[in-house]
Formats: C-alpha cells, structure tokens, sequence
C-alpha cells in the first residue's frame, strides 16, 4: 500500500511524503492499553504481562521516536525500529510465503528479543 501512495503523491502531490514504520518491541504501554480500550477490564495477570512487556522492551519510546524522525528526516520511506523489527523483516523477505505460518515466529528463536542480526542466523 505505501509504495503506491508514495507513487501517487510523487504524481499529484510531490510536496508530500509517506512513510511506513515498522516497530519492533518498544517499551510502550500499548499491551495494557488495548485490553481497556476494548471496555475489558485489566486482570492482575493482564497487568503484570503488560508491564512485563512495557518493562523487557530493548527500546524506550523516546528511543524508537528518534529513529523514526531520524529516518523521516533523511527521507526513508520504510524506517524498521529496533533489531527485533530488522530480524521479522529478513526472515520475512526469505520466506514471503511462510510468514503467516502458525509456527513461522516458533522458528525464529530467539531473534524477537533485539539480538543483533548478524550474530545470530535464521533457524529453520
């Protein structure tokens, strides 16, 4: 979808840009946030997982906006945010067709916890 909205406004609109972000795991509160927005009330598990994600994030918020406005300001169009969100994308541009696979981030190990991409290699 972004690479034909930014052909389009190349076209008709070349003043304006699009950018796809792609987060990995960022220190958020968006787990705990989206049990309330759906009217659920908060469990104290719930909780405690929400926190435990917001807590074991490799990156900050602040962080991950940095990266995001560095690459908007040097004109990217797909700004990946974390190692974690550079490792998904490989293993998904290796097998496109495996990336909906119910096991296919099963496969992936350890590589969704920000572990640097060229020291660990895909499993399979």
């Amino acid at each position: 979808f972004t690479e034909a909205l930014i052909t389009d406004l190349r076209l008709h609109a070349p003043h304006v840009t699009a950018a796809v972000v792609m987060p990995g795991h960022i220190g958020t509160g968006i787990a705990g946030n989206s049990v309330l927005a759906h009217g659920a009330e908060q469990s104290a598990a719930a909780a405690e997982r929400a926190a435990n994600f917001r807590d074991s994030a490799p990156m900050t918020a602040q962080q991950a906006a940095t990266v995001i406005l560095d690459g908007v300001k040097a004109g990217e169009w797909r700004i990946l945010v974390g190692e974690d969100a550079h490792v998904l994308d490989m293993a998904v541009r290796q097998a496109p067709e495996e990336a909906y696979d119910i096991d296919f981030r099963d496969r992936l190990g350890g590589h969704l916890q920000g572990m640097p991409r060229d020291e660990q290699p895909l499993t399979n």
